[in-house]
């Protein structure tokens, strides 16, 4: 929001190369949310309290939508615990690895009466998984991509799925075993209830997409090869509005016990929790997580470079190897989370926005010391190279 009214208050909205673009984390982040992913939404941004945009889905589909938003993830969460909230379906993402706070997240996933996890590859979140499906790569997939400028992109498959079956066949066949009839003969006819249903989608269509290549929502009577170029001459409500974006501090605080702060993100070589990429050789660019620490941090902790240290905040405690570097300053250290054997969100906490209860990975109070029984001498040890046959 703060972005939105700089850019409104500067004037750089509404013509060609200005303009808001969020980098999401993944290529279809922005399709999952044009969707209705959010536990608030339908398709098309359209509020699940509005009589009229229910009526169209229950009408279609021939079965009640509640009023009520859903939960998000970290509700999920807290009420798996409590009891109530029994049953989860995750489909391509490894909650148990990826989100903060993993014994909380473990102690959910135990909790619940049946947990089905559909990926690639048995990841850490299967493990406690009642049910694993197979899912399908993107060589696999058919459909479509949307981007973070809205661009709507074809996905063609390369092969058929390894497993002989789509994601969204297993997803059909599941309703209809429990006595929902949902069954379509191919992908774009799912397009085809997207056009029907969602107004910035009513022009889309797989013959338009492999016509024209690619368009940009919104695309339907008025835009019927898409819109690349939003508010031009006005907003759709008229004159724009300003949005207060009040600041809210983190209530997590470096203390006595706890006086660094630990962020956390990704490396290029390593894609996400790492699933598929530690398959790969990019492991000889990143084979393990570690921990990035200033030199002034690691000289009164008597730690050196190489040296593996504990990493441990108020709700959790993990072992990784040290890398002395000026990158952070003094007071903050820094790690990935790409590998489960470390385990970096053991010590992330449950704090996170007031807003959109998005995780709070970057601020968490933490201390670094040598790991117990760990000497600088076992740590050169541990780093000296393997003697080879014919070396």
């Amino acid at each position: 929001m703060g972005m939105a009214n700089l850019a409104m208050a500067t004037g750089n909205i509404g013509r060609a190369g200005v303009g808001v673009n969020p980098l999401r984390g993944q290529n279809n982040v922005q399709g999952s949310c044009d969707m209705g992913s959010f536990p608030h939404e339908l398709p098309g941004y359209r509020h699940v309290a509005d009589d009229d945009v229910r009526d169209i889905y229950e009408k279609l589909w021939g079965t009640p939508i509640l009023a009520e938003p859903g939960l998000r993830i970290p509700n999920m969460f807290d009420s798996a615990i409590d009891g109530t909230f029994r049953a989860l379906y995750v489909q391509g993402e490894d909650i148990a690895q990826s989100d903060p706070n993993t014994q909380h997240v473990t102690r959910a996933l135990e909790s619940l009466e049946l947990l089905v996890v559909q990926d690639l590859f048995i990841n850490e979140t299967a493990t406690f998984a009642h049910v694993f499906l197979p899912g399908t790569s993107f060589l696999e997939k058919d459909g479509t991509f949307i981007n973070a400028e809205r661009r709507i992109n074809r996905v063609r498959p390369v092969m058929k799925p390894k497993t002989g079956k789509h994601e969204w066949e297993i997803v059909c066949e599941i309703a209809q075993a429990m006595g929902y009839p949902m069954h379509y003969d191919d992908t774009s006819q799912i397009m085809d209830e997207i056009a029907l249903t969602t107004p910035t989608f009513s022009g889309v269509s797989f013959e338009l997409l492999d016509r024209v290549g690619s368009v940009q929502w919104p695309c339907n009577e008025s835009a019927p090869t898409g819109t690349p170029i939003m508010h031009m001459d006005t907003f759709v409500r008229g004159k724009g509005r300003f949005m207060p974006t009040m600041y809210v501090p983190t209530k997590e605080r470096s203390t006595r016990k706890f006086p660094l702060i630990l962020t956390t993100g990704r490396i290029l070589t390593q894609y996400n929790v790492g699933a598929q990429t530690r398959r790969t050789a990019n492991v000889a660019w990143h084979p393990e997580d570690i921990l990035e620490i200033h030199p002034h941090d690691a000289e009164v902790r008597g730690i050196n470079d190489g040296d593996t240290v504990s990493l441990a905040s108020r709700v959790g405690q993990t072992s990784l190897r040290a890398k002395l570097s000026d990158r952070m300053p003094v007071g903050v250290v820094y790690t990935t989370f790409h590998h489960p054997v470390t385990g970096a969100n053991v010590v992330t906490t449950e704090h996170s926005d007031w807003a959109t209860n998005c995780p709070e990975y970057k601020v968490t109070a933490v201390q670094v010391g040598l790991a117990p029984g760990v000497t600088h001498a076992d740590a050169r040890a541990e780093q000296a190279p393997v003697p080879v046959a014919g070396n």
